[in-house]
């Protein structure tokens, strides 16, 4: 073992906080997304690690690091990770509660799929990114590593990726386990794109991205996350040999927005023109922040209605698909009641974290309440 990292090794473990179990019992994972990105938003957008209330969650998660030229981990952005101290914030959110654990994850969404598939090709190149994950999170000071693999098989990955995932994740939890370090994933909600069957073994808790069931390129109004259908793709992970209680389901902080062809249509699937909605702070087409929807209602909708355990609204010619206080406390009783492992948000950054229209991180706060009641 390289003397170096031994010597982190050493010093990250004596710094851990270790508290008797009782004392951090929960009956859910209540598990946090951070995009590092939201520093970079202007006024009421900004968002930094200061503005983490670490008391809400059992699991933060850092988004994103990535892969470099040599197929290892690597910081995305030195300057939110590193020089403004974006890592070593969420790792000494542990001094202030003990009982939550700081992941990294890797991936998402602009990473894609390409370079994953080549890393997880090969034993070799496996191994080394393994060994980069390890060293990284000591370094770092993180209790574990959440790859967000979007997604094998798509997007510049190849038909072996299902294979290759499978034996990646074989790999790195072999190379964590003995340190206590987990491992978690996120996963799509097209389950077409993981062997199943396979995966369990491998991963202490799975995040369902149960949301995005409608995407900015639909020519019709739809539901972001229809309780319904996440019901049945929950069915599919868990009669795949996936257990209840390593099943995390995700809830949507944002929404989907369309503009309405007719302003009058605004029925679920009714015609839509190009997506140019999008909010002020977040400042991008087709997307609104909870606080930017909850702006909206308050202020500029004409009506607001419920199906399927999902909220639209509909406001002039845009509409807008969404989660709010009600259907997330929903979705979180339906988790307690079928026994599975927690519920995760995407993201802390974009629920209502001033509680400008209600409580402070409306949504974070309505899981936590239905969790802890």
């Amino acid at each position: 073992m390289n003397i170096i990292f031994f010597v982190l090794l050493v010093a990250f473990l004596s710094q851990r906080s270790y508290v008797k179990g009782a004392e951090c019992d929960s009956k859910a994972e209540i598990v946090c997304y951070f995009g590092s990105w939201a520093i970079y938003r202007t006024y009421e957008g900004r968002f930094t690690t200061e503005q983490i209330d670490p008391k809400l969650c059992t699991n933060i998660i850092y988004s994103f690091a990535g892969l470099n030229m040599d197929l290892l981990i690597d910081s995305l952005d030195y300057n939110a990770d590193i020089t403004l101290g974006g890592f070593a914030n969420v790792s000494a959110f542990k001094q202030e509660n003990p009982c939550v654990k700081t992941t990294i994850a890797i991936g998402g969404w602009n990473e894609g799929s390409l370079k994953y598939s080549i890393m997880a090709s090969t034993e070799d190149l496996r191994q080394k990114f393994a060994d980069s994950v390890i060293k990284f999170i000591v370094h770092y000071g993180f209790d574990g590593v959440d790859l967000d693999w979007e997604y094998p098989t798509a997007r510049g990955g190849i038909p072996a990726d299902k294979s290759s995932f499978v034996a990646l994740l074989k790999t790195l939890k072999a190379r964590l386990s003995p340190w206590g370090f987990r491992l978690t994933i996120a996963v799509g909600i097209d389950d077409s794109y993981y062997d199943i069957e396979n995966i369990a073994d491998y991963v202490d808790y799975v995040h369902l991205m149960a949301y995005d069931l409608i995407t900015a390129n639909s020519n019709v109004t739809g539901l972001l996350a229809p309780l319904s259908i996440i019901k049945e793709k929950i069915n599919i992970w868990l009669t795949k040999g996936l257990p209840k209680s390593k099943l995390i389901l995700g809830v949507p902080t944002y929404a989907r927005c369309f503009n309405l062809e007719d302003s009058k249509n605004h029925a679920i699937g009714a015609p839509v023109t190009t997506t140019t909605c999008g909010g002020a702070w977040t400042d991008e087409d087709g997307f609104l922040a909870y606080y930017e929807v909850a702006e909206m209602v308050n202020n500029r909708c004409q009506g607001t209605e419920i199906s399927d355990d999902n909220v639209y609204s509909w406001c002039g010619d845009i509409w807008m698909s969404y989660d709010n206080v009600q259907t997330v406390q929903t979705k979180t009783q339906y988790v307690l009641d079928q026994g599975l492992g927690g519920v995760m948000i995407w993201s802390l950054d974009t629920d209502d974290f001033n509680g400008m229209y209600g409580d402070k991180y409306a949504l974070l706060s309505s899981i936590y309440k239905t969790i802890n009641a």
